[in-house]
């Protein structure tokens, strides 16, 4: 019997195959076919998929996967992430997750698990088992049985569902209504949008609150839908309104995405989705009359009463007073907020107190512009009216904090206010009251922060500006601001500092639009670290770039301008400024810490020079800058400066054909790391001994350690540039001898090219790809590419970049015939964004 006939009766001996997706796996025969194409894989990463495939229910750790992967066979770790890596590559990134601490879990459903139109379910190892965020005690629903009932029914049928109504209505009440009653079958979950304003941040915040760290490879809603595939959970997303356009397309994402996750919104207007059922919210039921049978019958006389009774324990509301309960109700539109805010103020005033002050709180809405916002005119009426209760002191503090943006702290509020009328103390007296009465609210015990509705901000806003105050408070904010980041460095709190970045947004665009060019400068330069390791590289650097023109103003104090100018030349590198740009930045910087006496920054300015240097081409300069650095150093000079200085000069000695001796330095500059405990040093110096390797024609070996950086940096934080160089490497080093593996890298690596704005840099690689593909035009257009991007930046390809379109100019030059580089000059500029979808159109990607 010839082999085929052999695993043809194998196969036919075979129960009924494993099925994912588009694979089936012959367990008894070794074959798996994908789309019923027969793939060739080697014993060991058939036995590791049948292994993962029939306990895809769980995780298996890697000694499991060793130990009856190689029965009594002693490996080392790499033999499995190789193998890991090998079936990633043939089924898709995603295919095997791993769990950080428990191993590496199947993510491929099974056919009889995928969802409606062959999705398949991809689980979140950190929500799973998770109770949600409710909060703990939730104030009594009034008046809304029949919504709650409703509402529920249909989330019991609809995946989707938006609670829509005016401001005020009581939307987010009864969606945490119905979230409680919904959390003994799902975990719910909360995300409140009111106070972001910026929509690019939509996708991250919602990851924040679900405490869901995105890996940054991706777009982030593509992310965000993957890691909620799979999950049973309600999500809440509340007060969805001012970001209708870009909720819309990450609801209907996560929708087609994530089958068991059901979506509650509440928005004033509906998403208009096609699978959308949308709930229009009512305001509670008024008597249409002055005298009815039963008052309690109706929502808002309901809500009324109770809410007096919690200050009032005794309060009934008698035949008297009924008129006057109806008039306060139906004057308030039967909206909750303006009910609640009307029954806080009967202990104080009185039923009859309560009803003769709406007049004159109401009179000035109801002569103003009809042009208003419908939000605006109701809730301004009622917060006008609340805002005429408080005292001289406490309209003061009030108004004043309408300034901050996104919440503050104690210690900010009494910054802002104390010393205007106010002492510290007293600010907190004030800012207690206010939290009584719900103006402002307060969140989290050991270290609260505090914060105001959008719409009560809004209104503090707008009696700041009746008390001409905005100018100075708005001043006084940001540099409030300011002094919350110096204090949260100090403190070395990456956790305060970033829990104050909708503030830094707010006061920089304020600073820079009244010429305040020191506060600006420190806006944009003190955050910037923390803003970029946590994801937003691009809100660090634009803000910085911005601010430029602010840098050189002569009353800058000297420090902050030195670290600006190390900033500013620090992120210009690896191409995203002119090299010469950087060079005069890190120059300027340089000059300024030496004048400071601080050696460290003086150091550090050094190593970026030399880096900056390279990327220029100038193996002098660098290795002069690189001198200058190491002579600094003494036997108590700090590890980590040494390790990142000895890591560029493994660069500059690779760029110089020393390869033996770069890798040596670069292995020492690891070891150095490691023992430093530098994570994201050792990623970056294993990047650079894998391109040595690949230099120096180690293919094999260059694939190997590739394969393992990316595996490592899928899974790291803030790893997206090392992924894009590992992936970019591993095109590269299998382009010859494996065209179609190096293809499905190439799927994986577009996207996280785009994102980590490496695809310039990194388009001679591909055009490499592309030749060898035969997509003759697609090459032409990334050579031009890739040789405008090294006009522009001032950047010179490094050996593997040579390479590479030395390579992509042979294959076309073979094919096209004549002048390659005219082809490409005549070819011209090309928009990225269209070229990148050519090339996933082409690869399949």
């Amino acid at each position: 019997m010839d082999g085929e006939s052999q695993q043809l009766h194998a196969r036919a001996s075979d129960q009924e195959p494993l099925r994912f997706g588009p694979c089936e796996l012959w367990t008894q025969s070794g074959e798996l076919t994908i789309d019923g194409r027969r793939v060739h894989l080697g014993a060991r990463a058939l036995g590791l998929l049948k292994l993962l495939a029939e306990n895809r229910h769980r995780p298996m750790s890697k000694h499991e996967l060793l130990d009856r992967g190689w029965p009594g066979v002693v490996v080392e770790e790499n033999n499995l992430q190789v193998q890991i890596s090998t079936l990633r590559r043939l089924l898709g990134p995603q295919s095997i997750v791993t769990i950080p601490g428990r191993g590496y879990q199947f993510m491929l459903g099974a056919e009889s698990e995928a969802g409606a139109g062959g999705e398949l379910p991809c689980t979140s190892p950190v929500l799973s088992g998770g109770s949600g965020n409710l909060p703990a005690h939730l104030v009594e629903l009034y008046g809304r049985e029949g919504d709650r009932a409703a509402v529920m029914n249909l989330m019991e049928r609809q995946a989707l569902v938006s609670i829509v109504g005016s401001a005020g209505i009581g939307k987010t009440r009864l969606a945490l209504a119905v979230a409680q009653s919904s959390a003994a079958s799902a975990a719910a979950w909360v995300v409140e949008l009111a106070s972001l304003s910026d929509p690019r941040l939509l996708a991250q915040t919602i990851a924040q609150t679900l405490r869901l760290k995105l890996p940054g490879v991706r777009e982030p809603a593509d992310e965000l839908a993957a890691a909620l595939g799979g999950e049973n959970l309600l999500l809440v997303l509340d007060n969805c309104e001012h970001l209708i356009a870009d909720v819309c397309p990450l609801v209907a994402r996560i929708a087609r995405q994530a089958g068991k996750v059901r979506l509650l919104v509440t928005s004033q207007e509906p998403l208009r989705l096609s699978d959308e059922h949308v709930f229009r919210l009512a305001p509670l039921t008024v008597p249409d009359r002055a005298q009815v049978a039963d008052p309690m019958a109706y929502g808002a006389l309901r809500l009324f009463v109770e809410r007096v009774r919690a200050s009032l324990p005794r309060f009934e509301l008698t035949a008297a007073h009924v008129a006057a309960a109806i008039e306060i109700c139906r004057r308030l539109d039967g909206l909750p907020l303006a009910i609640e805010l009307a029954a806080a103020r009967v202990p104080l005033l009185g039923i009859e107190g309560v009803r003769a002050r709406l007049g004159e709180r109401l009179q000035i809405l109801t002569a103003g512009s009809r042009e208003a916002p419908k939000r605006h005119q109701t809730l301004r009426a009622a917060l006008d009216w609340s805002h005429g209760l408080l005292d001289a002191d406490e309209r003061a503090v009030y108004r004043r904090l309408g300034v901050f943006v996104g919440g503050f702290s104690l210690e900010g509020a009494q910054l802002l206010v104390a010393g205007h009328g106010a002492e510290g103390e007293a600010v907190l007296d004030r800012l207690s009251s206010l939290v009584d009465k719900s103006l402002v609210i307060s969140e989290g015990d050991y270290r609260p922060r505090y914060r105001m509705l959008e719409s009560t901000r809004e209104h503090a806003l707008e009696q700041l500006a009746k008390a001409g105050e905005s100018e100075a408070y708005l001043g006084r904010h940001a540099a409030v601001t300011v002094r919350a980041l110096e204090q949260a460095i100090r403190q070395r709190r990456t956790d305060l500092l970033l829990s104050e970045i909708s503030n830094v947004r707010s006061a920089y665009e304020w600073a820079r639009a009244h010429g305040d060019a020191a506060t600006a400068v420190a806006l944009a330069t003190l955050p910037s670290m923390a803003i970029a390791v946590e994801g937003a590289v691009d809100e660090a650097c634009q803000r910085l770039l911005d601010a430029e023109p602010l840098a050189s103003d002569p009353a800058l104090p000297k420090r902050l301008e030195a670290q600006y100018w190390q900033w500013y030349g620090r992120i210009g590198l690896d191409g995203r400024l002119p090299s010469s740009r950087c060079i005069d930045a890190l120059h300027r910087a340089e000059r300024l810490f030496i004048e400071l006496g601080e050696s460290r920054h003086t150091h550090a300015c050094r190593r970026h020079m030399a880096e900056a240097m390279l990327d220029a081409g100038d193996l002098d300069g660098a290795a002069h800058a690189l001198g200058r650095a190491r002579a600094m150093e003494h036997a108590q000079w700090p590890l980590a400066d040494r390790m990142r200085r000895l890591r560029v000069e493994g660069l500059w000695l690779a760029r110089a054909g020393r390869l033996d001796e770069a890798l040596r330095t670069s292995t020492m500059a690891l070891e150095m790391a490691q023992a430093g405990n530098v994570e994201r040093y050792e990623l970056v110096l294993l990047d650079d001994i894998a391109r040595m390797h690949l230099e120096a024609g180690d293919m094999a070996d260059a694939v190997e350690r590739y394969e393992l950086i990316a595996e490592r940096a899928r899974s790291a934080q803030n790893a997206g540039l090392t992924l894009s160089n590992a992936l970019a490497g591993l095109i590269a080093s299998l382009v010859d001898d494996l065209p179609g593996e190096a293809t499905a890298v190439a799927r994986e690596a577009l996207p996280v090219l785009r994102r980590s704005n490496s695809f310039s840099a990194r388009a001679d690689i591909l055009a490499h790809l592309m030749a060898s593909l035969g997509h003759w035009t697609l090459a032409v257009r990334l050579l031009g590419v890739s040789n405008e991007f090294r006009s522009r930046c001032e950047t010179a390809r490094d050996p593997m970049e040579l390479r590479s379109q030395q390579r992509a100019i042979d294959l076309l030059r073979g094919s096209l015939g004549g002048d390659v580089a005219r082809v490409i000059a005549e070819i011209g500029s090309t928009d990225e964004e269209r070229l990148i979808a050519d090339i996933a159109s082409a690869i399949g990607a």
